[in-house]
């Protein structure tokens, strides 16, 4: 969806000052007023009526306008994988160890007692 600059709001004369109508200016106070949720549904509801959603956030807002712009992208891939080496650990933590091995390998209460127990300790 391009975005489309708005014409300016004031003027040096009226600097300060919308010019705009009063039922424009009731308009914003309104929707100033209103609190998180009606504002949600009222995105909501602008998204319907437009067209757009949240899964239209793209964040492609400088597009050249001759759509080549996703051409000359990069797709850039997170790490979902990674290499961790128990080099040692205090004796004193090593509950705490094992509750954290846990909790990144998903291993059980047993095996992950023997992954620290195989490991160096340090003192």
């Amino acid at each position: 969806m391009p975005i489309v600059p708005l014409p300016p709001f004031e003027t040096d004369e009226n600097e300060g000052k919308v010019l705009a109508s009063q039922e424009l200016h009731d308009l914003a106070d309104e929707i100033v007023r209103l609190n998180l949720l009606e504002v949600k549904e009222l995105v909501d509801r602008m998204g319907e009526h437009f067209g757009f959603g949240d899964d239209d956030d793209d964040g492609d807002y400088a597009e050249d306008g001759d759509g080549s712009g996703g051409a000359e992208e990069e797709a850039v891939v997170e790490k979902t994988v990674f290499d961790l080496k128990l080099t040692g650990f205090d004796a004193k933590s090593k509950i705490k160890v094992i509750k954290e091995v846990r909790a990144i390998t998903s291993l059980g209460l047993k095996e992950a007692k023997e992954l620290v127990e195989g490991a160096p300790v340090s003192c």
